[in-house]
């Protein structure tokens, strides 16, 4: 009978690791900053698109500020 090799899973795992771990000069490079920027837009979208009402949300009051900065330069 065969024997069976004790920790050839882990020396497999360890190539794998070692497979995933490397950089390809071909891939995309994000840097962590943008993902942080893309986050918190994101974020800001998905807050700003939450109405509780359609007569009581963010957009209408945004809306209506921008009206009155509008009448108030003389626009």
């Amino acid at each position: 009978m065969a024997k069976e090799k004790k920790g050839s899973g882990i020396q497999q795992a360890a190539g794998l690791i070692r497979y995933f771990d490397e950089e390809s000069e071909d891939a995309i490079q994000i840097s962590k900053g943008s993902v942080y920027f893309v986050c918190v837009v994101f974020s800001l979208i998905v807050y700003l698109a939450n109405e509780p009402t359609p007569e009581n949300n963010v957009w209408n009051w945004m809306g209506g500020q921008l009206k009155l900065l509008w009448t108030s330069l003389g626009f």
